[in-house]
């Protein structure tokens, strides 16, 4: 029990650590500039399709620096990288939604709680990737695939929000790639190890 605890608060870290230290100050520095906000102006679904992706970058790659650092063994459960990731997709959830609560009407944080719950299955499904790229020694395929489905799944706001009916396309895409993602995982049991096994 203690270890999972201890892989929930890493997950919560890498979150902490790649967002709210490093992207989004970073962000928020860029967004500052003239020079920024002239590019946005001009290109504003290119802008928003890279700022999409930057939260692929950033979060992946942490997860992969995560992975290399604290979990040195090859031969480990499925489980680890499902607990990553809720810890990882939780604290970002639980900082989504207080940073929405001043702007979000109450009739809609129905949909803001389904859009965090479909983030967190995202993210356990990304983290089981990046996982698998160790698990199967392919770490730099597995980090570039993972990075590619975070990008992809981001995108999906700047693309669509211009249309009508776009929160409940983007929420029903969303649900579409959780369940692919969970069908993912589930698969991915071939690559782990269970309990009953001797290592």
């Amino acid at each position: 029990m203690k270890k999972k605890g201890i892989t929930f608060l890493l997950g919560g870290i890498c979150f902490t650590v790649s967002q709210l230290l490093l992207r989004i100050p970073l962000l928020n520095y860029f967004l500052g500039t003239s020079k920024f906000q002239l590019l946005y102006i001009l290109n504003p679904l290119l802008i928003g399709i890279l700022i999409a992706f930057s939260a692929g970058v950033f979060e992946e790659s942490f997860r992969f620096i995560f992975r290399n650092l604290f979990f040195k063994k090859k031969d480990t459960k499925l489980s680890v990288p499902i607990i990553f990731g809720l810890g990882h997709g939780t604290v970002e959830a639980i900082f989504v939604l207080a940073s929405s609560l001043s702007v979000v009407p109450l009739g809609e944080l129905k949909i803001a709680l389904l859009e965090r719950v479909l983030a967190i299955v995202l993210h356990v499904g990304l983290t089981v990737i990046v996982w698998n790229g160790f698990q199967r020694n392919k770490k730099i395929q597995y980090l570039l695939l993972a990075i590619f489905i975070h990008g992809l799944a981001n995108s999906l706001i700047p693309i669509l929000v211009p249309f009508a009916y776009s929160i409940l396309i983007i929420e029903s895409l969303l649900f579409l790639i959780d369940i692919f993602i969970v069908l993912y995982v589930y698969q991915s049991k071939k690559y782990y190890y269970s309990k009953g096994e001797k290592r």
